[in-house]
């Protein structure tokens, strides 16, 4: 029960956080993803956004407390009350508000969690057991092609998938793409995160001589300022939803791929996780990557015209001259035979 209060308590702190970023966006200048250097030297020299990093950074320390006894899905399956928290907080609080599409989205995203959250329910003997599995060790190649794309694929997201276009067929994007981004990135971070947690306890210099530090902060701090910068203009339930299920499920699946781990162990358990996990990725396809254009204006009918304005002539001035009338000349009568 401890490690399901902490996950709940780190979803807790993380979207303090997020709101705090929210909040902090307006007092900054517009800032661009493709402009990193000068986004990070802004949101840097911002004391109200050191302290939502203060605060994430917390909820990274609390998540690790949770997933050190517990399997790493408890993050993905407790997310539903960390969703419940974002709909509450963004509807009164930001007065945000969903249409039908994303509604259905956000309730199927609400089932996904559910079938995840049924193992932990039933109980934590579902999962393998974690310990004595020593100190990760992935092949570099594994590492390299599980770490790379995440970098990467923020990138091509932005500058060439979601590249603005200009002029009257130009589309404001929504927070999809952010999250989606932002999730990407900091599912890596908690990835290097979950991987650190053997070394910390059991060999802290050998800590060190990793790669995960450096991938740990380089993701985090790229997924961080990318955040902020969706939190900036778009929606906070739109732009959170999407990040953390993202994360979530890069997180589940990359310590599975890299450092073996455990999922359920009895064919039941593991449909229901895969279910959850492949509904979750379905209802963030439905989530639409562009606001909605508003109704054209309708089409004001010409006005009809005017009659032409009689002339009038005062009595100081002469009538026009009228052109000369012909002579009526009438017809001879016929003469009858």
């Amino acid at each position: 029960m401890q490690p399901v209060l902490l996950a709940c308590a780190a979803h807790l702190i993380y979207l303090t956080g997020f709101v705090i970023f929210k909040t902090t966006g307006a007092s900054l200048p517009p800032l661009s993803p493709r402009r990193p250097f000068h986004a990070t030297v802004k949101l840097v020299s911002s004391a109200p956004w050191l302290v939502g990093l203060a605060t994430v950074m917390s909820g990274t320390v609390v998540a690790a407390a949770a997933v050190n006894t517990a399997p790493v899905s408890i993050m993905l399956a407790t997310y539903l009350f960390g969703l419940l928290l974002l709909l509450a907080v963004g509807l009164s609080g930001f007065k945000e508000r969903l249409n039908r599409r994303e509604g259905s989205a956000l309730g199927l995203l609400a089932a996904a969690l559910v079938l995840v959250a049924v193992p932990i329910v039933y109980g934590y003997g579902a999962f393998p057991s974690r310990s004595g599995a020593g100190l990760p060790d992935p092949s570099p190649w594994m590492f390299a092609a599980a770490t790379v794309p995440s970098l990467l694929f923020p990138i091509w997201l932005f500058c060439v998938r979601e590249r603005k276009v200009e002029g009257r067929h130009a589309r404001r994007l929504t927070g999809v793409a952010y999250g989606i981004g932002a999730g990407v990135l900091l599912g890596t971070a908690e990835t290097m995160g979950v991987a650190m947690i053997p070394y910390v306890t059991e060999a802290p210099r050998e800590l060190l001589y990793t790669p995960y530090p450096v991938v740990f902060l380089l993701a985090g701090a790229l997924g961080l300022g990318l955040l902020h910068i969706g939190l900036q203009e778009r929606r906070l339930i739109l732009v959170c939803a999407v990040m953390n299920i993202v994360g979530k499920i890069q997180l589940v699946c990359g310590a599975a791929l890299l450092f073996g781990e455990p999922w359920p162990s009895e064919p039941l358990w593991l449909a229901l996780e895969l279910t959850g996990v492949f509904l979750a990725l379905y209802a963030v396809l439905l989530f639409p990557r562009y606001e909605r254009v508003g109704r054209p204006v309708a089409a004001v009918p010409p006005a009809p015209k005017a009659a032409p304005a009689r002339v009038q002539l005062s009595p100081d001035r002469p009538m026009p001259p009228q052109p000369p009338r012909l002579p009526h000349v009438q017809a001879p009568p016929r003469a009858h035979l």
